[in-house]
């Protein structure tokens, strides 16, 4: 021993706890391949649907004997999508010159070596940020922008230093230093403005002979000329990389005969380390290698990157055809979410009945991370049956390696580890596992190996001992035959872990895997012909509930007599399908062993309370019978746990073949003060408290406090609690009434003192009546001293009046709904407080969304059109729904939210098998993606907005009925709008009459209180409509629940009558019919002049109009104006560009009308302003003939500006003849004058001195007109400045979609001319995905 100073110090152990770091000697594991090395997993398939496993990653290369890791990686959500190109040929002669073009506009010069038999090629394109997981996103985007960033500055630096020049030795208004002042603000604008849309991938695919291959420019060149092309990863066993500096690694498969390309990445590191635990390798640490290293992995990709890898239905379904495709023996998917529902939808069915029973695929789940209440269990794993549910157990071993605690506790669960039983009572979770371990990480993460925690890690570690059963079995009991009829079932392999689990008390009694001792069971009982079946349970008066889960005061009020169905399910045949099977000697073989089977049970319950009959025979069909469950002795506010267990009599040692679990939870009656208190609560380490509360009818809040004396913090060390209060409502998610906190008792400021001080921590949540509600209380796992603390709950309630004993809510997290008709003057709703009397009454409504509700403008139903979607039970394509909603949004930066109720917010419990939904802006980009569930989106421009939504079926004729379906829209108000109320209808209407009440200030307990709503509101929302509606929420006070309320946009009113402004019709003045006759014929001949093609003929009727009107100013400019109009024809585009279609003599000409124009209107139209405001029906007569002079006045003034324009640029840019897109051509200047120049400049100074300031900045037509004298005195940044402007506030709608187009094209352009290459090259990256040729797939 060693000693520093006076303190003796310990020599420290020389070797590491490295068992813990991947736990496997308290499961048995590490001792059943150490006994059975050839047993590790060999010759087993474990899928995994998780975040996709990372190609690059330390221990997934290679199994034990030698054998490839991954059998192949599947993105099953189609976020990797590529769509391809029709086949094209090459662009270049010979071998040594072949390029296409790629989606980029990047030619693409191909590997010489790279065989292709048929000559033909494909392209598509990825961004690489939509395939990237986000780590490697952060470091490329950063990457990225430090190097624009650096770039950027120099460029901004060499103008400023000009700049900083021209100050010195020019005046302020030299146009030199304008030039270069403006240059300099369109460089600080441009680099505030950057945003990175990452690396546009081109992909080039082609058949070599034998199969499909694609090359990836991931570097950006162009240049594959010595690049590899990647055959798919299960026939080649390729990889490549996608991000070599961040090891981002990919792989490829091809579909629908190479019409789609999917690039394969991980959507986040969780998958790569739930596959090490299972199987990772490691030949030269084989202390890190997973539980099953002989094992083979499948790779499916069910986090979808779109959706910040939440799984989705597609990538589920898809998941569950490739399972089966590639024979997996296992599977382990380490996803789940709440679910409202158990054992229900789409997906959980197609589990059950084909991957598990038919295919005989074990699936294995994660139970969830959301304890430590019960009925947290997630879905699939813990609510669906087939599927093995694992939660997340914590041993010494794990302590010691992992956890890094100076001091061990009892083997217990992690205290957040979801807890059973379903809602419909059955167990939960079915077995445990090591809920933590140090594993594989991906490449791109920079760390070999990782440690992380949770149910996630459990399920693994579960599945990995699964296949070292199902790997001793092929080896040892099986034929080695890949029949999947010839598997060990699912179901005997459940039976074995369960039955021979080890006991660590958990509540509801399941036990932690033994993997030997659970191969022993499976040898033993290998011959008895039953164990490959799974007995289904159903409680008949409850709904066919799984298990008897008496929760409620009602359930337990007095004894319950139930009907429990025991049925048989025996596993599938896939070979059985009558298509399969055409001598019907498969299904004759399991009609058989449905005939012959026979079970004679003897019943046992495991509780006094609970009384069975003795023996019960069970066919085939199963078989009813009857219990007695009587809880009215048990204690209230407890947990009593018991069961009923079915024992084969010819095996009884075999143990239980079924059991019925019965969950109590009695809760405790509240007492008239809606208060209870449980004091003293002593908590020793790992210890769980629980407490039931029967909530009283009415009650719509609890208020929760947890109190800790100073004693317990100077005996105790400071300690973290959970605080997690739950209830239970009919079809709801555990999660909409919850209350789940961390609460840390002895804080260090109550050690220090003395006395009697307090710790007290209080929260509250809302509550419903009449059902229990679960109060738990527990120290997190790792603490290591007992601790008391007191607990009381107290209840609050108003409630409008008749919905006291009402039991859930419409209105998510309100207590009620509340709906109020805008086309009443006044609405009234009574209150009531059934739980006690309420105090402070202060009501307050506030309305802060608005909802509106759209049609569909297309629907179709079409079957999806992938080999990747068949349905496994029918064998037909998936059927899709495609809706398109046309969304208007009228302001930036809107806030909204997507709804569609009768889909969305649901993935496992789906009736449909998915449901998506994509926004996407005029430019046909994807600006949002939702899957499954919806949330707020924000839509940065205004403008208009294609919504589609599709959701798959199987069944055609399903869909049809909702092809009308409403889509809804919830827009977040700017600011929330709020109802005037009144106790007193008279108040509400009036403030003159006295007496009446002006607050209830409090509601006695039980009596009635109306309320009266002002339902004229001031400031109504521009956007609503008639019908539309409002919603927000009612608070009457501190203490209770606000309430959903709900307001009905009333009917538009009557327009008043304004005698300063209404506008009434003035009749003409009394004119024969036959100069009305005339004139209306004169009018339609100007309207001729437009529409007439042959130029002599219009010429001619301009003439003769022109002769028919010498004698009237107005007819005159009317006729000029039109003629106008046929010259100068593309205002909202460049004068040189080709759409323009001016020519020399044609802006001559345009000047010489254009001043015409302006001669026959400049007098009339500066009396405009001067009859403003005015209200005599003459004056108002003469105001339209002023706008309407300013108005021709202000067009001609554009077309000279556009002729004058195009005349003083001709020379030095005109539209090159082989391009029409109107690219700037430098040639010699010829015909380019001072009086030209000094012309267009006097020419634009008009025109703005006749355009308002507004007009000046948003009118594309004022500035095509205007800005070519900025070309011309080549003051390219001073017309680049107001064009920058213009696009960022242009909305993006389809009306203004050409003019977008031609403030893009000048934007470019003018950034050509002051050679900004970097900032060109910049918009060229974001055009390819700020407008995409055509809309993504969903």
């Amino acid at each position: 021993m060693t000693t520093t100073g006076t303190h003796p110090t310990a020599s420290p152990r020389a070797e590491f706890p490295t068992p813990g770091l991947l736990p496997r000697a308290d499961t048995q594991a590490g001792d059943f391949v150490r006994k059975h090395p050839t047993y590790d997993g060999r010759g087993t398939v474990v899928a995994i649907l998780d975040t996709g496993i990372d190609p690059g990653a330390k221990g997934l290369q290679l199994t034990s004997d030698g054998k490839r890791k991954v059998l192949d990686f599947v993105d099953c959500t189609g976020s990797g999508d590529v769509a391809l190109s029709a086949p094209i040929k090459c662009a270049g002669a010979g071998n040594d010159n072949l390029e296409v073009e790629g989606p980029s506009g990047r030619m693409l010069k191909l590997n010489p070596e790279w065989r292709n038999p048929s000559g033909e090629w494909r392209v598509g394109g990825k961004r690489l940020y939509d395939i990237a997981p986000s780590q490697v996103k952060t470091s490329v985007q950063a990457e990225r922008k430090d190097r624009f960033v650096t770039q950027a500055q120099l460029l901004a630096d060499s103008v400023s230093a000009r700049l900083a020049e021209a100050k010195k030795n020019t005046k302020p208004d030299d146009d030199t230093r304008l030039e270069l002042d403006a240059q300099a603000g369109v460089l600080a604008s441009l680099a505030e403005s950057y945003a990175d849309q990452g690396p546009y991938l081109d992909c080039v695919v082609f058949h070599d002979g034998e199969q499909w291959r694609a090359a990836i420019d991931t570097a950006e060149s162009g240049d594959l000329s010595e690049a590899l092309a990647l055959g798919a990863y299960k026939l080649t066993g390729d990889v490549g990389h996608l991000c070599k500096r961040q090891l981002l690694y990919y792989t490829l498969n091809f579909y629908d005969d190479a019409r789609t390309l999917s690039i394969v990445t991980s959507a986040g590191s969780h998958s790569t380390h739930v596959a090490g635990i299972v199987a990772a390798y490691h030949p030269d640490e084989p202390q890190n290698n997973g539980v099953a290293p002989g094992a083979q992995l499948l790779s499916l990709l069910i986090g979808d990157h779109r959706v910040n890898s939440l799984e989705t239905g597609v990538g589920l379904t898809r998941a569950a055809n490739a399972i089966v495709e590639h024979g997996a023996d296992l599977a382990n998917m380490s996803f789940g979410e709440p679910t409202a529902t158990p054992n229900v939808g789409q997906w959980v069915q197609l589990v059950r009945s084909e991957v598990v029973a038919r295919h005989r695929c074990i699936f294995v789940s994660s139970a969830g991370n959301e304890g430590p209440a019960l009925t947290t269990v997630g879905a699939p794993g813990g609510t669906a049956d087939g599927i093995i549910s694992v939660g997340a157990y914590v041993g010494y071993e794990q302590i010691k390696a992992d956890h890094a605690m100076y001091d061990t506790v009892k083997d217990t669960v992690f205290t957040w580890c979801s807890r059973g039983p379903t809602a419909d009572g059955a167990v939960g979770v079915d077995i445990y596992a090591p809920g933590s371990a140090i594993a594989s990480y991906p490449a791109y993460s920079q760390q070999r190996l990782h440690l992380a925690n949770g149910t996630s890690m459990s399920s693994p570690n579960l599945c990995g001992c699964l296949a070292l059963l199902v790997s001793a079995w092929k080896q040892e009991l099986g034929d080695g035959s890949p029949d999947p009829a010839l598997k060990i079932s699912p179901y005997r392999v459940k039976n074995a872990i369960v039955a021979t689990a080890k006991q660590f008390g958990d509540e509801l009694g399941a036990g932690l895997v033994q993997t030997d001792a659970a191969w022993q069971y499976l040898k033993k009982h290998a011959e008895r012909r039953y164990e490959d079946i799974e007995y289904a349970v159903r409680v008949v008066e409850t709904g066919n509930s799984r298990g008897i889960y008496l929760r409620d005061a009602k359930d337990s009020a007095c004894a319950r007599h139930l009907q429990v169905l025991v049925a048989p399910m025996f596993p599938g045949d896939a070979r059985a399908k009558l298509e399969h099977d055409a001598d019907g000697a498969r299904g004759e073989s399991q009609s058989q062993a449905r005939f012959d089977y026979e079970q004679r049970v003897i019943l046992v319950p495991s509780a006094s309370w609970v009384r069975v009959p003795e023996a019960l025979y069970i066919s085939s069909e199963g078989r009813v019978f009857s219990a007695k469950v009587d809880a009215t002795q048990l204690e209230p506010g407890r947990l009593h746990v018991a069961s009923i267990q079915g024992f084969d009599s010819a095996c009884v040692d075999r143990g239980p073949i079924f059991t019925v679990p019965i969950t109590v939870t009695k809760p405790l009656p509240v007492e008239a003060s809606a208060c209870v208190r449980f004091n003293d609560l002593r908590f020793l380490p790992t210890e769980v408290v629980r407490r039931f509360v029967a909530v009283p009818y009415g009650a719509t809040k609890a208020h929760l406090t947890i109190r800790a004396g100073n004693a317990a913090a100077n005996s105790s060390a400071p300690a973290m609690f959970y605080l997690h209060c739950i209830q239970l409502a009919r079809q709801e998610r555990f999660t909409k009434y919850q209350l789940k906190a961390r609460v840390n008792i002895g804080h260090p400021s109550y050690v220090s003192g003395a006395g009697s001080a307090e710790q007290c921590y209080t929260n509250s949540m809302d509550v419903i009546g009449g059902a229990t509600l679960e109060i738990c209380v527990a120290p997190f796992w790792s603490q290591l001293d007992p601790h008391e603390v007191d607990v009381s709950v107290e209840f609050n309630g108003i409630l409008p009046a008749g919905s006291e004993h009402a039991g859930t809510s419409e209105s998510h997290g309100m207590s009620s709904g509340i709906v109020v008709n805008g086309n009443y003057i006044v609405s009234r709703t009574d209150f009531v407080a059934p739980v006690r009397p309420e105090y402070e009454i202060k009501p307050e409504a506030t309305l802060d969304t608005l909802r509106k509700a759209l049609r569909p403008t297309e629907a179709t139903i079409s079957p999806m059109g992938s080999e990747r979607d068949m349905h496994l039970t029918t064998g037909a394509m998936i059927q899709k729904l495609a809706l398109e909603y046309k969304l208007e949004i009228k302001a930036d930066n809107t806030s909204l939210r997507l709804r569609m109720p009768a889909v969305d917010t649901q993935i496992y419990e789906n009736w449909a098998d998915d449901f998506a939904l994509a926004v996407f802006d005029a430019n046909k980009r994807r600006v949002a993606a939702q899957i499954s569930y919806t949330s707020k989106i924000t839509l940065k421009k205004k403008g208009d907005y294609l919504v589609r939504v599709q959701i798959r079926h199987r069944s055609a004729k399903d869909l049809e009925a909702l092809k009308d379906l409403p889509l809804l829209v919830d827009f977040s108000l700017g600011s929330s709008v709020k109802l005037g109320t009144a106790f007193s209808i008279a108040s509400a209407l009036t403030s003159t009459v006295s007496g009446t009440p002006a607050a209830a200030g409090a509601i006695a307990r039980g009596s009635r209180v109306p309320l009266f709503f002002k339902t004229d509101i001031a400031s109504m929302p521009s956007d609503a409509a008639p019908g539309d509606i409002l919603y927000g929420s009612l608070s009457l006070n501190k203490k209770t629940a606000k309430m959903g309320l709900e307001y009905v946009v009333p009917t538009t009113k009557s327009a008043e009558k304004d005698s300063s402004n209404g506008e009434k019709p003035t009749p003409d003045e009394d004119i024969s019919d036959q100069k009305a006759m005339e004139e209306a014929m004169r009018k339609l001949r100007v309207e001729w002049i437009s529409k007439m093609k042959n130029e002599a003929e219009r010429s001619k009727l301009v003439s003769e109009l022109v002769a028919d009107a010498k004698d009237c100013e107005e007819d005159h400019a009317a006729v000029l104006a039109a003629q106008l109009d046929t010259i100068d024809v593309g205002r909202k585009t460049l004068p040189w560009h080709a759409d323009s279609k001016l020519t020399e003599s044609a802006a001559n000409k345009v000047v010489t009308i254009a001043d015409k124009i302006i001669s026959l209107n400049q007098s009339l139209a500066l009396t405009s302003r001067l009859y403003e405001n005015q209200t005599k029906d003459e004056d108002k007569k003469l105001k339209k003939k002023a706008d309407l002079a300013k108005t021709r006045l202000t067009n001609a003034l554009t077309s000279k500006c556009r002729a004058l324009g195009y005349l003083t640029t001709q020379t030095s840019f005109v539209s090159s003849a082989s391009d029409a897109s109107g690219e700037f051509v430098d040639v010699e200047a010829e015909d380019s004058t001072e009086e030209r120049l000094a012309a267009l400049e006097r020419a634009v100074n008009e025109l703005g001195r006749w355009t308002d300031k507004k007009a000046q900045a948003d009118s594309v037509e004022y500035l095509m007109a205007s800005l070519p004298l900025y070309v011309a005195k080549q003051q390219y940044g001073r017309a680049l400045q107001p064009v920058l402007k213009w696009l960022a506030a242009a909305p993006l709608s389809r009306a203004n979609a050409g003019e977008r187009k031609a403030m893009t094209e000048l934007r470019d352009l003018l950034l050509a001319k002051l050679q900004w290459s970097l900032w060109m090259g910049h918009f060229k990256e974001l055009a390819l995905v700020d407008m995409p040729a055509s809309y993504e797939a969903i």
